[in-house]
């Protein structure tokens, strides 16, 4: 067994309406004044409103994150924030927002530009307090150590990380979610599956800690997700895949991810595609790649779920993916990067891309290493 360590710094509160309590939180924190941050979509919708109410007559509200939040907005949020001298902030949003909070709260805390704590394990001190309030169910940022944000002018994701960047408390309230759209909802859940099954086979940093997180986090997925999708206001399925997206996010923050995110990442930064979307199509794609060195944990993993008993691995790996296929069309997601808008790239530009991918901090962790060749051969199969 690997020698490991694992830990989840963020206090994790589950329940109905709950994120009404935030600002008590914030106080229990020892601070008063927090910086909101949400996207303009949450604030029209009246989603923070019960939040809102409990802060004042003037909060301090910063909502022009968006989708694919970037280096630019960070540096505005975080003068906003300064200028109102709040002491905290609260994330209201999906992975973008609560990405952004968490490098907003870098500059708060500690001054200067953004890119000035650019990659891994920079800080070295405790940051403002922050609490986190997802409205999706895929990203698990409410309790990872990691932020990602995009520089318009290289076209790349920029990562944070530490673990000083994890939300002080995590506010898991699945009223939250009932609006959110179908796709929407699919593509997240895609997303905190795809951290559970890269995290399992992330072999040299995973642990039985992670691995019992993932194998959960993937049977409430496969369970819940389709209800979820077609039934927005099923609060049992939009409990249960929030609570799986937050254990996939403790578990892939403490083991890492793979070639999949390696892959997302890089196309989404050059073609603006969802991310969670984009780990979807390449989740078989990524998972056969990585099949000569994680069957045994494959097999587990559909041994686990049920979805297959014999004792040959490969042919538990597959009942696997293609569960995971039926899972895409159960919740109506494509299986092509066509259909993402994706172009055909050859020569110097699918060269180009494919060295963001072997780029990426995420590929680290991946069970096998791949080439430049092999790069280009999932991005030929996933198209």
């Amino acid at each position: 067994m690997n020698n490991f360590v694992f830990q989840v710094p963020t206090k994790v509160c589950y329940g109905e309406y709950l994120s009404s309590t935030a600002l008590e939180v914030v106080k229990e924190l020892g601070a008063n004044k927090p910086l909101v941050l949400t996207d303009k979509v949450l604030l029209e919708a009246g989603i923070l409103k019960d939040i809102l109410a409990t802060l004042g007559a003037e909060p301090v509200v910063f909502s022009d994150v968006p989708a694919d939040s970037d280096v630019d907005c960070v540096n505005s949020a975080a003068e906003l924030g300064r200028s109102k001298g709040c002491d905290s902030v609260i994330a209201v949003g999906g992975g973008s927002v609560m990405d952004t909070a968490k490098a907003v709260n870098i500059c708060l805390s500690m001054g200067g530009d953004i890119m000035d704590y650019q990659g891994l394990n920079v800080l070295q001190e405790r940051l403002k307090p922050f609490v986190a309030i997802p409205t999706t169910s895929g990203t698990g940022s409410e309790v990872s150590f990691v932020a990602m944000v995009k520089d318009n002018r290289d076209l790349r994701k920029l990562v944070f990380g530490s673990r000083f960047l994890a939300p002080d408390a995590a506010l898991l309230d699945p009223t939250l979610l009932v609006s959110l759209p179908p796709r929407l909802t699919a593509a997240t859940g895609l997303d905190a599956l795809t951290h559970s099954i890269e995290s399992m086979v992330a072999t040299i940093t995973n642990s039985p800690f992670t691995d019992a997180l993932s194998i959960e986090a993937s049977r409430l997925i496969f369970q819940y997700l389709p209800t979820a999708t077609k039934n927005g206001d099923d609060m049992e399925a939009r409990g249960a895949t929030l609570v799986a997206s937050t254990m996939a996010g403790a578990a892939f923050t403490n083991a890492g991810v793979g070639i999949i995110h390696a892959l997302a990442h890089a196309t989404g930064a050059r073609f603006k595609t969802h991310h969670g979307i984009t780990n979807a199509v390449y989740l078989s794609h990524g998972m056969r790649f990585n099949l000569e060195y994680s069957s045994a944990i494959y097999a587990r993993l559909a041994r686990a779920l049920g979805f297959s008993s014999s004792l040959d691995d490969n042919e538990c790996s597959e009942a696997l993916i293609e569960r995971v296929e039926k899972l895409l069309d159960d919740v109506g997601l494509p299986h092509d990067l066509r259909a993402l808008g994706v172009p055909k790239m050859i020569g110097d530009q699918l060269n180009e891309w494919a060295n963001l991918v072997l780029e990426d901090p995420a590929i680290i962790f991946n069970p096998r290493e791949a080439s430049l060749e092999d790069v280009i051969g999932i991005y030929e199969r996933a198209y």
